[in-house]
């Protein structure tokens, strides 16, 4: 068995007609038949699917308008100015206390690299 993800970005919150609660799953089916072009064995080979769209990302992780990157990935959010200038390398003004989620440097997407990051900068800091 195997595990296939389809990360759709940029997915609007709110839709021009109707919710995702009624149209995930439609949404899902025309995003596997994209992938069925490139990979024709794909769609028979599922066994299980979960659809979350960005209402479900709130919902269930209490990310505000479904956004994973805990803000906004645009170049004045990035680098030295995420999530705030002086606290890019995952130190706050309180001693001991990191900084190592989406909303801090690379930002969401690079999966992991936030609290990997904030990892060597919590070794270096001897704590």
């Amino acid at each position: 068995h195997h595990i296939l993800s389809l990360f759709v970005q940029y997915a609007p919150y709110k839709l021009a007609e109707g919710g995702w609660d009624d149209v995930k799953e439609e949404f899902a089916d025309r995003c596997i038949a994209e992938v069925a072009r490139y990979a024709p064995n794909v769609p028979a080979s599922i066994l299980h699917r979960q659809v979350l769209s960005p209402v479900d990302l709130e919902r269930i992780f209490g990310l505000t308008g479904g956004n994973i990157f805990q803000g906004s990935m645009a170049l004045h959010q990035l680098g030295p100015m995420r999530p705030v200038p002086g606290w890019s390398d995952h130190r706050t003004p309180v001693d001991g206390l990191y900084i190592c989620g989406s909303a801090a440097h690379p930002g969401g997407g690079v999966m992991g690299s936030c609290g990997r990051n904030a990892a060597q900068v919590i070794l270096e800091d001897g704590k």
